[in-house]
C-alpha cells in the first residue's frame, strides 16, 4: 500500500529540526537503508578511457515509489529533502570511493536545486565528505536536471556558482527535453551536457535527429562545453556521436549500470574497436596535428604566484602558460599580460604573493578551447574560430594536458589540409577526386560497425553528345550533375567524389536501402529532365540526336541520361580488398547499363543483383 504525507494545498508544513516524519511507513533513515547506487560510466567517444561514473539510485521499489521524482517531491512537502539528500550524496561518494583503480575519475551526482537553495554549506559538507573517503573535490561533479527551471531562481544560479568556484564541475542532464535548457546554458555555462536519449535514438538515421544534435553539438563546443551522448545503445549510434563530434559516451552499448563495483573498468576497449579511426580525423590529420603539438610548461591550480612569476621568468621565450587541475584537466591560460601591472610595479610581486590579498591564479585564467588530440582539423578550426580571439587550442588526451597548438600551427595544419585537397580537387566540379575517393573506400572496409553504399555514376551517351555540341556544353552537363549531387544527396551521410570525365562516385553510410534508391532514382530523373535543357529545341522534341559511332557510322542516340551501380558493403566485410570492389563495381556497372532503368544493385557478400 503507498501511503504518502502530502502538503495540503496553500499550507506550510512546520517540524522540529530533529524530526522527520515517515513515509511510506519508512523513516528517512529507513528509506537510506534500503537504496542503493548503481554506477554506469561516462568514457572518451575515441579511446573508450572513463571520464567518470554517473551514481544512479536503485532499490525505490523496496520503499513502495515509482521514481526518484516521485520520492523527492513525497520528501519535499514534509520538509525532508534536504537531510535526505545529503545521506544519499555521502552514500554515494562512500560507494565511488570502494571502486578499484579510480584514478582521477569523477562520479556525477545528480542534485536536486531544491536542497542547493536551502543550504549554503551544500560544497563545504560535500568536500568533507570527499576528504574522508580520501577524494577530492576534482573527483565529483553534479548533475542539473531541467526538471525545474533554474533560471527563474536566481538564488540557484548563485549557489551553483559557489559551488564552481570551489572547483565542483557541473552538468546539465537531459539537456533538450526540460524548462530551460537552452536559457541555463547561456546564463550558466556548465562544464557538460548531456543530450538526451530522445535524440540519441536512431541518430545514424534519422536526419532531423542528426541535425538536432549537430546543432548541440555545434553550441556547446561554441561556449567551451563538452557534450557526453546520452543513452547509446547501437554501433550505429556511438559511430554517428563521433562524427557528430560528441565529446563523451554513456549507454547500454557502453556497458550498463552496476552495483557490482568489481565490474568496473578503467577503459572499456569496446568504444575503441567499435569507432575505429575516425572518418573526421584522416590519418594525415593525425600526423599533421601531432607534429605540430608543442608541450608548453604548465601551472597547477594551486600554485602560488611565485611559482607563476619563476616559470615566466625561467622561460620568457612564452607569453602564456596552460594551468590544469589536480586531474591534469586544463582550466585555461595565464597570460603574462594580465600580470605586467603586477610584475613591473615596484610591490606588485610582493602583493600577488601575500596570502592577505587573496588573488589566486584561478583569478587570472584566461579561458583557451581544450581539444582531444583525436579530433579532426575541421574541428579544431571550429573551436578555434568560435572562441574569442584565443593565442591556439589546449590539445588533450583522455581528458588530461596533452599540448598546445599555436595560431601559427593551426594555419599551418589547416594550409596543409587545403593544399593537399587542392591537388586531388578536380578543377571543373571542384569535387574530391581519385585520391580522396580511394582513402573514403579503405575507410568503409577498415569500419566493422557500419553498412555501407557507394554509387558508381557513368553518363549514357555521353561521347556523342560531347562530340556534337562541344566540349564547353559537355563541361556544362558535368557541373550540372555534380550540383545535382551536392544537393539532392544527403550532406550530412554522403561522401560525393568525381573519378574523372563523365564519372561520379558517391558514398552513403547507416543508410536505409530502400531510402538510398529513392534519392538516387530521384537525381537520376532530375538530371534526364534538366539535361535536356542543353540540346537545341528540335533535338529536344525529336528525342535523340544523329552522330558517328565509333566506327563511323551513323547511329542515332538517345538523349543524355545517366547509370546508377549500387554497391552495398555490409559491415562485416572488412576482409575485402580496393581490388575486390572495383570487379564487383565493374560487373554492376555493366548491368546498370544494360537495365531499363539504368539501375543495378549488389551487396558485396553476394554476387547477385536484387530488385532495381
Amino acid at each position: 500500500m503507498n501511503i504518502q504525507i502530502a502538503r495540503p494545498p496553500g499550507i506550510q508544513m512546520h517540524y522540529p529540526p530533529d524530526f522527520s516524519p515517515p513515509l511510506n511507513g519508512f523513516s528517512v533513515a529507513a528509506l537510506d537503508e534500503r537504496l542503493e547506487y548503481a554506477f554506469q560510466p561516462i568514457v572518451n567517444i575515441h579511446t573508450g578511457a572513463v571520464f567518470g561514473f554517473e551514481a544512479l539510485l536503485r532499490g525505490l521499489e523496496r520503499i513502495d515509489f515509482t521514481s526518484v521524482e516521485q520520492l523527492f517531491a513525497s520528501l519535499d512537502a514534509v520538509g525532508s529533502l534536504l537531510k535526505f539528500e545529503s545521506r544519499l550524496r555521502d552514500k554515494a561518494i562512500a560507494s565511488f570511493a570502494r571502486i578499484p583503480n579510480i584514478g582521477q575519475a569523477r562520479v556525477l551526482f545528480n542534485l536536486d536545486s531544491r536542497s542547493l537553495i536551502r543550504d549554503p554549506r551544500w560544497g563545504d559538507m560535500t568536500a568533507d565528505s570527499l576528504k574522508r573517503h580520501g577524494l577530492s573535490i576534482a573527483n565529483l561533479g553534479f548533475e542539473l536536471t531541467e526538471v525545474h527551471d533554474l533560471t527563474a531562481q536566481p538564488e540557484a544560479l548563485r549557489a551553483m556558482e559557489r559551488l564552481r568556484q570551489q572547483g565542483f564541475l557541473f552538468a546539465i542532464d537531459d539537456f533538450g527535453t526540460g524548462y530551460s535548457g537552452l536559457k541555463l546554458l547561456y546564463e550558466f555555462p556548465p562544464d557538460l551536457i548531456k543530450i538526451d536519449r530522445f535524440f540519441i535514438s536512431s541518430v545514424a538515421h534519422d536526419h532531423k535527429r542528426r541535425l538536432f544534435v549537430e546543432n548541440a553539438v555545434h553550441l556547446a563546443h561554441t561556449l567551451g562545453v563538452q557534450v557526453v551522448a546520452e543513452g547509446v545503445e547501437t554501433a550505429d549510434e556511438l559511430t554517428a556521436c563521433r562524427d557528430i563530434g560528441c565529446d563523451l559516451v554513456q549507454g547500454y552499448f557502453i556497458a550498463r549500470p552496476s552495483l557490482e563495483l568489481s565490474h568496473l573498468d578503467s577503459t572499456y576497449h569496446r568504444v575503441a574497436q567499435t569507432v575505429g579511426p575516425s572518418r573526421r580525423q584522416s590519418d594525415s590529420d593525425a600526423d599533421l596535428i601531432r607534429t605540430r603539438i608543442k608541450q608548453l610548461p604548465s601551472l597547477h591550480q594551486d600554485d602560488d604566484m611565485r611559482a607563476v612569476f619563476d616559470l615566466f621568468k625561467h622561460h620568457s621565450e612564452y607569453s602564456f602558460f596552460p594551468v590544469l587541475e589536480h586531474t591534469g584537466k586544463p582550466l585555461g591560460l595565464v597570460c603574462e599580460k594580465h600580470l605586467k601591472r603586477y610584475i613591473y610595479s615596484s610591490y606588485g610581486r610582493e602583493l600577488l604573493s601575500n596570502s592577505a590579498y587573496r588573488k589566486q591564479l584561478t583569478d587570472f585564467l584566461t579561458p583557451c578551447p581544450s581539444i582531444d588530440i583525436n579530433s579532426s582539423a575541421e574541428r579544431l578550426l571550429e573551436a578555434y574560430t568560435a572562441a574569442d580571439s584565443p593565442p591556439g587550442i589546449i590539445m588533450t588526451e583522455n581528458f588530461a594536458y596533452a599540448g598546445f597548438i599555436s595560431q601559427a600551427a593551426l594555419l599551418q595544419i589547416v594550409d596543409s589540409k587545403n593544399l593537399a585537397a587542392a591537388r586531388d580537387q578536380n578543377p571543373l566540379t571542384r569535387l574530391p577526386g581519385n585520391n580522396t575517393i580511394i582513402e573514403y573506400v579503405q575507410q568503409v572496409l577498415a569500419d566493422s560497425c557500419q553498412d555501407a553504399c557507394l554509387v558508381y555514376f557513368d553518363f549514357d551517351n555521353f561521347k556523342p553528345f560531347n562530340d556534337t555540341y562541344g566540349f564547353r556544353t559537355g563541361d556544362r552537363a558535368i557541373v550540372l550533375f555534380a550540383d545535382l549531387l551536392r544537393k539532392l544527396l544527403p550532406s550530412d551521410s554522403c561522401f560525393i567524389g568525381h573519378i574523372g570525365g563523365d564519372d561520379f562516385f558517391a558514398g552513403l553510410r547507416a543508410s536505409d536501402p530502400e531510402e538510398v534508391q529513392q534519392q538516387i532514382s530521384a537525381l537520376l530523373d532530375q538530371f534526364k529532365h534538366e539535361a535536356q535543357s542543353l540540346y537545341d529545341a528540335d533535338t529536344r522534341a525529336r528525342g535523340y540526336i544523329e552522330a558517328n559511332n565509333r566506327y563511323g557510322e551513323s547511329v542515332r542516340f538517345p538523349l543524355l541520361t545517366c547509370s546508377a551501380a549500387r554497391l552495398w558493403i555490409p559491415a562485416s566485410a572488412t576482409h575485402f580488398t580496393l581490388e575486390d570492389i572495383s570487379q564487383r563495381i565493374a560487373r554492376l556497372k555493366k548491368s546498370a547499363k544494360a537495365s531499363p532503368l539504368g539501375q543495378a544493385e549488389a551487396r558485396l557478400d553476394t554476387e547477385r543483383v536484387p530488385r532495381i
